[in-house]
């Protein structure tokens, strides 16, 4: 163990316990790694949850935009047909969480008794489109529209919204699209897990929730999130499994792209960056197209990550952020969410961790 990892375990210390069950911190200075450590019971494989926007999602539109398949000014309804074509809604408010949508429904109890006896992921989406439809245009019948709209709004229905351009603009599946992305990107660990079953053994996977309410079992190698379950494993949003290399891979290769010293399987410095730059202003909220920037005073990476930083987190108890400024890159994965997601020390002890190793710079 280096002396870095040894001082960073020692500010660590036992404030994780009662926070989550374990975690993992990757970072990397540099592009060097300089702390691989861990603490409490871990795992292979975690559930990225959120993450996958990052990972699959704005990728996947990263590199469209290479090959001009799509413009970030198209309107929403070019590529979402039945979306209202006086909508001002565009790609980028999609990206920047500016659209004026709602954050969240339970879709899941609406589509699972539709999807559950359906054999694949893609005709659970079929399903899940027409409840989704049926839900944006009521919502926006009852809403007067605010253009610009006075706050971003955080939200997993901007990113349905783009799975569905996703599909409009590639004219295939969301997971072949993440199918190619992935053995682009070598992700060769990282999977969304069709039909909900895990490709390894469950005891692999770090548990999540106690679902006593709902899926009535503790979540291990299944997706937490509901809306994705329902859907079968496979959403825009969430479902993606995978080991820290591989989400520090990512992150190694997204460094690359926006220092001009990248791999040629990422998308180009010019679209990397455009896409994390901010792109509405700070009264409005603190996104750059699909990744989070940070929020000053209150931000997941702390409070030493410059402003030119960008990362995501997921609901599950993991994040990527990258400092360009300080060219430090860290990585973490938990399942602090086990047994319960009202357990929410963790979100206080993140922010620490960023702090502490970037003291140690």
């Amino acid at each position: 163990m280096s002396r870095i990892e040894q001082r960073f375990l020692d500010k660590l210390g036992d404030n994780w316990e009662g926070a989550t069950p374990g975690l993992k911190v990757q970072a990397f200075h540099r592009g060097r790694k300089i702390i691989d450590v861990r603490a409490g019971q871990t795992y292979r494989y975690y559930d990225f949850a959120s993450l996958t926007k990052i990972i699959f999602t704005t990728t996947a539109f990263m590199a469209l935009h290479d090959e001009k398949r799509f413009k970030l000014s198209d309107p929403a309804s070019r590529w979402v047909p039945w979306f209202p074509e006086d909508h001002p809604a565009t790609m980028k408010s999609l990206l920047s969480h500016s659209a004026g949508l709602t954050w969240w429904y339970p879709f899941y109890k609406d589509v699972h008794p539709r999807a559950s006896k359906l054999r694949t992921p893609e005709e659970a989406w079929d399903v899940f489109q027409t409840v989704f439809k049926k839900r944006v245009l009521s919502d926006l019948k009852k809403t007067e529209l605010v253009w610009p709209t006075e706050k971003a709004v955080y939200s997993d229905l901007d990113y349905f919204m783009l799975g569905i351009a996703l599909e409009s603009v590639t004219g295939t599946t969301l997971y072949t699209v993440w199918a190619d992305l992935r053995d682009r990107l070598e992700l060769r660990d990282t999977d969304f897990h069709r039909n909900n079953k895990p490709l390894h053994a469950r005891a692999k996977y770090a548990p999540t929730e106690k679902d006593s309410a709902w899926r009535k079992k503790t979540m291990q190698g299944e997706v937490h999130d509901e809306n994705t379950w329902s859907l079968k494993g496979v959403a825009p949003h969430a479902g993606l499994f995978g080991t820290h290399d591989d989400l520090s891979g990512y992150g190694l290769l997204l460094r690359g792209a926006m220092r001009g010293t990248g791999s040629s399987v990422f998308p180009s410095h010019e679209t990397v960056a455009k896409f994390t730059k901010r792109a509405i202003p700070v009264k409005q909220g603190d996104w750059a197209l699909g990744f989070m920037t940070p929020t000053k005073g209150g931000s997941s990476c702390g409070i030493r990550f410059s402003p030119k930083s960008v990362g995501h987190t997921g609901f599950t108890g993991t994040s990527l952020w990258y400092d360009p400024v300080r060219d430090l890159l860290i990585t973490i994965l938990s399942n602090r969410v086990n047994p319960t997601r009202e357990n929410t020390a963790f979100l206080k002890l993140r922010p620490k961790i960023h702090d502490w190793i970037a003291e140690e710079l």
